[in-house]
């Protein structure tokens, strides 16, 4: 026993070519400790992400792994630009994923286990979603670029998925950020990397950019273990070290914060599938309401929204909105306006029992004129008689 753990262990430190045995497969599910963390057993009893598919943009998925068995649909093939067709099935694709990173994506995100009852090997947030790998074109002896990324996106757009995951910390460009506005148009939520290791530099796009929801790697304790310029608007703290995943070649490998976006992505999968009438903004909002602050007090820079709660964000009753809410002002639970202050006049002073007598000389004096008043009229009358009379005798 102890031989056979002692080379799961070094398999998995250096990630080599072991092939995914029974015996070992156990010992792969344990070591998933961000399962525990998230409490996805409780969460997959509401939701394993059905009826949901989620793009990966990397440089493949290897479907034959035991672990992604059913999740992974055909791959889609990003060609050149965005606007020129993209080939589904190319004579000179690819190898299913040199590095093994978009596997890792696709284990996290949707891994289903193998063996008796699925018990076996990884399983992921949201097992019963799909998994569409989006191919870069990018050669395998560099990093994708901006402008790649931005491709890939273009074309998870085209193929109507709701979530798009990114495992890239790229430059900024104006395609990128015009893919993101793309895909914010057509509803589809897109997740990146924001960080990986500690200390280690790395650009904050796409990220940074408004409505991209940033995976901010925490460790087994739920401290920020990487910092980040991206600001974090939208960052939401998920695990993001040592996590056991799926690699390429049947194999399994860990990763640290390049497997967060991962673990994001299959969150947002569950509450979309719980929700699958609810739009983006909607969605945004029910996670950041549900997020256990961290940090400083609110939104910061280190934490962003704060750590994400799986099952709150798909049980929790919600607050009706604001009538007209901004996607931003529900990213980040603004308070509503306070309501306006109506002035109620007094109700006046009673004056006791007998305070009608205090309104008879009113009465009186309102009597005295009516009276003078008509002798007047009476005066006037007899006056006018007479100067008639008058003027009768003359005539």
């Amino acid at each position: 026993m102890k031989q056979r753990l002692a080379a799961v262990a070094v398999g998995i430190v250096a990630a080599v070519a072991v092939p995914a045995l029974p015996a070992r497969a156990d010992v792969i599910r344990d070591d998933e400790w961000h399962l525990r963390y998230l409490n996805v057993a409780e969460a997959n009893q509401h939701t394993r992400g059905e009826g949901v598919t989620v793009a990966i943009v990397d440089r493949g998925v290897d479907r034959a792994h035991d672990d992604l068995a059913g999740a992974v649909l055909d791959p889609v093939y990003v060609t050149g630009r965005s606007d020129e067709s993209p080939s589904p099935s190319p004579t000179d694709a690819p190898v299913a994923d040199p590095d093994g990173h978009g596997t890792a994506l696709a284990g996290a995100i949707a891994g289903r286990g193998h063996g008796d009852g699925n018990g076996d090997g990884v399983i992921g947030v949201a097992p019963a979603a799909k998994v569409l790998p989006v191919v870069l074109s990018t050669p395998a002896d560099r990093a994708p670029g901006p402008d790649e990324i931005a491709d890939g996106i273009e074309l998870a757009i085209s193929q109507r998925v709701r979530v798009i995951v990114v495992g890239y910390s790229v430059a900024g460009s104006d395609r990128l950020a015009q893919a993101i506005r793309d895909a914010r148009d057509a509803d589809a939520m897109v997740v990146a990397a924001d960080g990986d290791q500690p200390n280690r530099d790395f650009e904050p796009y796409p990220a940074a950019y408004e409505g991209v929801l940033a995976a901010v790697p925490l460790s087994r304790a739920g401290d920020m273990r990487v910092r980040s310029t991206s600001g974090r608007r939208l960052g939401l703290g998920v695990p993001g070290f040592q996590i056991m995943t799926t690699n390429s070649g049947n194999r399994y490998r860990v990763d640290d914060g390049s497997a967060s976006p991962g673990l994001l992505a299959g969150a947002i999968a569950l509450v979309r599938s719980a929700y699958p009438d609810a739009k983006a903004p909607e969605i945004v909002r029910r996670l950041t309401l549900t997020a256990v602050d961290a940090g400083p007090k609110g939104v910061d820079s280190e934490y962003g929204l704060g750590r994400l709660d799986l099952v709150q964000a798909l049980i929790r009753r919600l607050p009706s909105p604001s009538p007209s809410p901004s996607v931003q002002a529900s990213a980040i639970g603004a308070s509503p306006a306070p309501a306006p202050v109506v002035t109620t006049p007094p109700p006046p002073r009673s004056r006791g029992e007998y305070g009608w007598l205090l309104g008879l000389p009113l009465l009186a004096v309102l009597a005295g004129l009516v009276a003078y008043a008509g002798v007047a009229e009476r005066r006037i009358r007899i006056s006018a008689r007479d100067e008639v009379d008058s003027v009768g005798v003359q005539s």
